[in-house]
């Protein structure tokens, strides 16, 4: 990163270049490799591994298993805007796409939380899913 240092611009906030840096470093890696994707999967157990236990509280294992399933850019989106605070443009100038494309990644990830809550048995003690018609779409008038 430091043999990069002459693409840093006065003004720039070191974070985010240093996250662009590296994420550019990260993408030339894997474009080496023949399968790249492939090789960045990971197993719902080993994923569970990275998340800490804060105030004796167990990881729900629907959110651990959730994000695990994530493509890595998408996941990489959830880090960079909610995980480290980046607005939209700053999170895609790091990964090189248009702030749009960082907003549609979010809602993207959104739908498939809410369709994975939706698809569950019971829906967690804690958490309520509003919808727009609570008694079901009306039909119209009749």
């Amino acid at each position: 990163m430091l043999a990069e240092q002459h693409r840093y611009q006065r003004g720039t906030a070191l974070d985010r270049w240093a996250f662009a840096e590296l994420y550019r470093h990260w993408l030339n890696e894997l474009r080496g490799h023949a399968d790249p994707m492939g090789q960045a999967k990971t197993d719902d157990a080993s994923f569970e591994l990275l998340f800490g236990k804060e105030g004796g509280a167990e990881v729900d294992g629907l959110t651990a298993g959730f994000l695990g399933n994530l493509p890595p850019q998408q996941r990489l989106t959830l880090l960079l805007v909610y995980g480290e605070r980046f607005d939209h443009i700053d999170a895609g100038r790091v990964l090189d796409v248009p702030a749009d494309t960082i907003g549609v990644r979010l809602v993207r990830i959104s739908a498939a939380l809410a369709d994975r809550l939706s698809s569950r048995a019971l829906t967690p003690s804690g958490a309520t899913i509003e919808t727009l018609y609570p008694e079901g779409p009306s039909k119209g008038p009749s």
